[in-house]
């Protein structure tokens, strides 16, 4: 999904607890500086250089102005409050948040001074009316302009700063909305890949068993019958192996343990098995298929790939790394083996790599008796 899809699908981000509480906080913060400017009275300086009888007629002053104070800071918060949210209403309505910076910025400014303009007049409304009741319209007129000049200037800058972090926070809120859209579709591909992967049975292997069971049917139809057992067996761990990510090693070794009975019964004297699994091993976690895929694989180039004998040997332990599997097999390691019928490898090594990153690398390297495939899957997941 790209930004485009996002954008016209989901709903205005900042639109419902995240603003409520930035809401609240914005005006409870600038109400509390209120409160503790008028309650502190006029700083001590303003004093220094008046006769203590001018002094204290500012004081009886200040006290009886103190009630238009509150009334027309209590006013300024209202607004604030009412302005505010109606540019809220405005920014969902007609999606600002979509908007680039170049266009969102003179919008939001025209808007503030807009509701700025419309505070100031109805603040100093109130004002007069409250100052012509107490003082006369002489004193409530003074200074009028140089009052809504002010009263304005102030609600501008409160509503710009309210603006700023209001569209910061739609910034951010949208980044995350990307963010975890980007991380699900992530996650899904992932799992998509690894369900693939994971579902992927050799189809040699599956026409070379039937065409064993066939010939199994008039030679020893016991043998035949054994046969087609664990060739269920194979098949089902095959079709279950997309259910979970990882299982007890015990589990894999029971569609490993059948898909080397089919191969027995294939080549006979041909082909000799040794297996090896250390104690504690059973419980350990592993990747479904993944001990079956090695194991098929170093069959196919192994044995199947030679006129005479060969072996394999599988072995599983426990150590510092985790568990740490071993499978070899008879044979040289040729080069260019990913272009040779590799598949099976090149699919478990991505595997790896999407389960674990690069905490369990597999290695293939050329022994003194064959060829082996190392792998040591780190244990602290869980299936």
């Amino acid at each position: 999904m790209n930004e485009a899809t996002l954008n016209a699908n989901c709903t205005p981000p900042f639109a419902g607890r995240g603003y409520r509480l930035m809401q609240t906080g914005f005006w409870s913060l600038f109400a509390l500086m209120v409160t503790v400017t008028i309650l502190s009275g006029p700083p001590a300086i303003a004093f220094d250089d008046k006769s203590p009888a001018t002094a204290e007629s500012l004081r009886r002053a200040f006290a009886a102005l103190q009630p238009v104070m509150w009334i027309q800071n209590v006013a300024m918060i209202l607004c604030g409050i009412l302005a505010t949210h109606w540019l809220h209403l405005l920014s969902i309505k007609h999606r600002w948040d979509l908007r680039p910076l170049r266009r969102l910025v003179p919008v939001v400014l025209l808007s503030c001074v807009g509701f700025a303009a419309g505070c100031s007049l109805l603040i100093n409304a109130l004002r007069w009316f409250l100052a012509a009741r107490g003082f006369g319209t002489a004193v409530a007129d003074r200074g009028m302009l140089i009052e809504l000049v002010a009263t304005g200037a102030v609600s501008l800058f409160l509503l710009g700063m309210w603006a700023a972090l209001y569209y910061a926070c739609q910034a951010f809120t949208r980044l995350h909305q990307i963010e975890v859209t980007s991380l699900r579709h992530a996650a899904a591909n992932k799992e998509a890949r690894l369900q693939t992967i994971a579902t992927q049975l050799n189809p040699h292997f599956l026409f070379n068993s039937l065409n064993t069971l066939r010939a199994l049917i008039d030679e020893n139809p016991k043998h035949a019958r054994d046969a087609v057992t664990q060739l269920s067996l194979v098949l089902r761990a095959s079709l279950t192996s997309s259910d979970r990510k990882l299982i007890p090693l015990r589990d894999e070794l029971s569609a490993v343990d059948a898909l080397l009975d089919l191969e027995l019964a294939r080549y006979g004297d041909r082909l000799k098995v040794e297996r090896h699994v250390g104690v504690g091993c059973e419980s350990a976690l592993i990747p479904p298929l993944l001990l079956v895929t090695l194991v098929e694989n170093a069959v196919k180039h192994g044995v199947a790939a030679r006129l005479g004998p060969g072996f394999l040997r599988y072995e599983a332990s426990l150590g510092q790394s985790g568990l740490c599997l071993h499978v070899q097999n008879s044979g040289a390691l040729v080069e260019n083996w990913q272009g040779k019928g590799g598949i099976g490898l090149a699919h478990t090594r991505e595997r790896l790599a999407l389960l674990f990153g690069s905490s369990a690398p597999m290695t293939i390297s050329q022994t003194a008796d064959g060829v082996e495939v190392s792998v040591c899957l780190p244990q602290t997941q869980q299936p």
